[in-house]
């Protein structure tokens, strides 16, 4: 029940106020009624971003035990494949310490960053700088670690590539 309440004051605090171009609801049912647990998420590049006009479709999912313990988030799928990132998994998920517990053994070595008191917004927020970050202690994808590393004007393409098949900021 705690967990519900904190996500409908989240949900109206959102809706009143929320970053230009992202959006975060939560999911419709087949019933019309809405998942709490599960939202939709829409986070678009920062302009001085490779990532830039791009819009990227995401999921953040809750848990009954939100917000003593943090929210995951994925990444759809563009065209059926994942997002060309270094550190986003082949199944969309991300290894980012704000959504991380204190006692994860993820590939940072320490724990996560996660407190009750984070946000959906500064999670959404902190996804978008996501974006723009590699780290090699938690590459989720080699072969784009590998260009970020080696060849960046070929990774800066195959992101562009991407970025074409995506909804584009409006007037971009």
């Amino acid at each position: 029940m705690a967990a519900e309440n904190r996500l409908r004051a989240e949900r109206k605090s959102w809706r009143q106020d929320h970053p230009f171009g992202f959006v975060a609801r939560p999911v419709s049912k087949p019933d019309g009624s809405q998942n709490i647990f599960e939202w939709d998420c829409r986070i678009p590049a920062k302009e001085s971003s490779v990532w830039y006009p791009g819009i990227f479709p995401g999921i953040l999912t809750f848990t009954a035990e939100y917000p003593e313990r943090p929210p995951t988030f994925k990444f759809l799928p563009i065209d059926g494949k994942p997002l060309f990132h270094p550190n986003v998994f082949n199944d969309g998920k991300i290894c980012m310490s704000i959504i991380n517990p204190p006692e994860s053994t993820h590939a940072y070595g320490k724990g996560g960053n996660w407190s009750v008191s984070v946000t959906i917004k500064q999670v959404l927020q902190a996804v978008q700088m996501f974006l723009d970050e590699s780290t090699s202690r938690a590459s989720g994808r080699e072969e784009a670690y590998n260009l970020y590393t080696n060849n960046r004007a070929e990774y800066n393409k195959r992101v562009k590539q991407q970025v074409a098949r995506v909804e584009a900021v409006p007037g971009a």
